[in-house]
């Protein structure tokens, strides 16, 4: 996600919103659980970190990079989920010597926004849905995942554009919007519905045989006896 070309101000603010975020998080974490807890927290940010580092370099020199934020959020919760993305960001501007203000950004839109939104889907199901499984499986399993990684996805193809506009000269800006829109429109919806797919399949797997491992899952809510 390009932050290159964007005005300084929405850098200084990336920075503050994102540690605001953190130590919000941070303070709402369930610091006092259990040491399964932990472990599952621990493993969950390490298997997303490696799959992160799996790329895949598109013609035009586009990365596409495994996302996550909106499954760990389904799985630990909204507060760990987004410090789970904060260790991650942090790690890779450790790997690659990067500055690490300029992951703000990318951590807001890509990391805490997805979490937010599924966390906000999950919430909708449950209170305005009827209390069935496949309302969780589908609702927020599937279509919620999609919609939680596609809306953030389209942000960051927009913010990219804005900073491409800042660095483009008026004669090519036009021109270099609506290349880099034609390129990155498909490419957002295709890794949204891959996420969606493979963290739906995993979570109803989950669900099915350990409704427990899942924290956004109310399991009295959905499994109470009629």
């Amino acid at each position: 996600m390009p932050v290159e070309g964007l005005p300084a101000p929405v850098g200084w603010l990336a920075i503050l919103l994102a540690a605001l975020l953190t130590l919000d998080a941070a303070r709402r974490a369930d610091w006092g659980a259990p040491v399964r807890e932990h472990a599952v927290w621990a493993l969950a940010t390490a298997g997303v970190f490696l799959a992160r580092q799996m790329t895949v370099t598109m013609p035009g020199g586009m990365s596409l990079q495994y996302l996550g934020a909106a499954w760990l959020a389904l799985l630990l919760g909204y507060p760990r989920a987004v410090l789970s993305m904060v260790l991650i960001q942090v790690a890779h501007a450790a790997q690659f010597d990067l500055p690490l203000a300029d992951h703000a950004l990318p951590l807001l839109v890509l990391g805490v926004a997805p979490a937010w939104l599924i966390w906000l889907i999950t919430r909708g199901c449950r209170l305005w849905l009827p209390p069935n499984i496949f309302v969780f499986l589908l609702g927020a399993g599937f279509l919620g995942l999609f919609v939680a990684y596609a809306l953030p996805l389209l942000a960051a193809a927009g913010l990219g554009a804005w900073a491409l506009a800042g660095a483009s000269g008026p004669p090519l800006r036009m021109q270099a919007l609506a290349d880099y829109w034609s390129m990155m429109l498909p490419y957002a919806l295709l890794l949204a519905s891959g996420e969606a797919w493979l963290e739906g399949m995993l979570t109803t797997l989950l669900v099915v045989f350990a409704p427990g491992s899942v924290r956004l899952f109310d399991e009295r809510y959905y499994l109470r006896r009629r």
